[in-house]
């Protein structure tokens, strides 16, 4: 963990505190096990960058599997291949049948890798293009370039002009960039020049468009995460309904745009469930239904990534245990292994993996970071006093689950994670 920062320790376990996994740039301290699947993945991005590959991925587990934790691993495969990153994950406010929402989203959390001050979004990459440009010189070739790129829709290209004419002739600071910026992400101001807002009837030719931007700029290309569409079982049946037809469309728009590489990840009843599943949609069921059933333990190319299927071995738990424990050390600076031992850890693995009732990496996590939490904040109490029954660690990741699932209207018992 020498390269690890205690800033950057800190993040990891505040976000494994809050049941969720740390950001894209640091979820690769935590991992363990899963290795030909991510060399898998690799594949895909390397096929993506070098023949222009486009393709569509689903990520399948139960909550608490690792879905999550595995597209940032991913992420962090990709920035270093130099691709640009966007994940986008549902909830009440960032719906799948509203297609404005999800477009501003995957805009306003483009990310090009690791920054100091997290910066992200399609104006940082804007900020980055229009500085490189340095002369009126490079401005008239860079201008002409636009003009020769294939594949980009007439008002993309008009506002790229725009904002890089607005930028090298009043600066970054100038107010003339934001209706550039506002269109981009899709509200209804058109800058100058620009005829039409970006919507779902011309999201194919401005998803491509902006492929193609992202490859003139240098970039290997786009991958998107569409994470927890198990979601969608929640919203009523003409919303969910409205959604399973963005998702339709968001795969044929992927399937036809070079370097273009999406994740989905669900949980198996939204593959199950004939009433609110994709089984339930079926223009949606009979364009990806044969994706979904082509699983294979030995296939590490396969469209669908079971999770569920494929459980981390004893001495991964035991792994991930340390690891967490490495990492609490460097975030409070403190002897975590003299506090904790292994022969500790070891009996919170066994633990989690005879653990019927929740995914095990996840209820490991929740121990694991729990007793650690406890241990360094209170020294003079004995450990074994401080570590939970596997009864409280299952309600504490219960009252997590059902927190992420109510607001959507459903009840805690509709998913049921066993």
């Amino acid at each position: 963990m020498q390269e690890l920062s205690r800033r950057d320790a800190l993040k990891i376990i505040e976000a494994l505190k809050h049941g969720t996994p740390p950001p894209p740039p640091l979820a690769r301290f935590l991992h363990v096990g899963r290795a030909r699947w991510l060399d898998g993945m690799t594949w895909y991005l390397d096929a993506a960058r070098e023949d222009e590959l486009s393709a569509v991925r689903f990520i399948v587990g139960d909550y608490g599997s690792g879905k999550t934790h595995f597209l940032r691993v991913t992420a962090h495969l990709a920035y270093e291949r130099s691709f640009v990153v966007s994940e986008v994950a549902l909830n009440k406010d960032v719906r799948l049948d509203r297609f404005d929402l999800v477009w501003r989203k995957l805009l306003e959390n483009l990310t090009v890798g690791w920054s100091p001050d997290d910066r992200s979004g399609i104006e940082h990459i804007l900020t980055r293009w229009c500085a490189g440009v340095d002369s009126g010189e490079r401005l008239t070739e860079e201008l002409a370039a636009l003009d020769h790129l294939t594949g980009l829709d007439p008002d993309f290209r008009q506002a790229m002009r725009g904002y890089l004419h607005e930028w090298m002739t009043y600066g970054a600071d100038t107010a003339g960039l934001t209706p550039y910026l506002q269109w981009l992400k899709g509200d209804s101001i058109r800058p100058p020049g620009v005829r039409a807002r970006i919507d779902r009837a011309c999201s194919r030719a401005m998803l491509r468009s902006l492929l193609v931007f992202l490859r003139h700029l240098g970039y290997s290309g786009l991958v998107l995460f569409l994470d927890e569409l198990e979601l969608l079982l929640t919203q009523s049946q003409s919303a969910r309904n409205g959604s399973y037809e963005v998702l339709r469309q968001f795969i044929d728009d992927t399937e036809s745009i070079p370097s273009l590489v999406m994740l989905c990840s669900l949980t198996e009843q939204a593959l199950q469930d004939h009433q609110r599943g994709i089984p339930s949609y079926p223009a949606l069921s009979q364009r990806i239904g044969g994706m979904l059933t082509g699983f294979s333990s030995r296939d590490y190319r396969s469209v669908t990534v079971n999770l569920n299927r494929l459980p981390l071995e004893p001495h991964e738990f035991f792994e991930l245990a340390q690891r967490i424990r490495d990492v609490h050390a460097v975030a409070h600076r403190w002897e975590a292994a003299e506090r904790v031992p292994d022969e500790v850890l070891r009996s919170f693995a066994d633990r989690a993996s005879q653990s019927p009732e929740v995914a095990a990496p996840r209820y490991l996590v929740q121990l694991t970071v729990t007793v650690l939490e406890s241990a360094q904040q209170n020294q003079d109490v004995p450990l074994a006093d401080l570590i939970p029954s596997d009864a409280t660690v299952v309600s504490t990741i219960r009252a997590a689950e059902r927190e992420r699932y109510v607001p959507w209207g459903a009840s805690h018992d509709d998913f049921h994670t066993a």
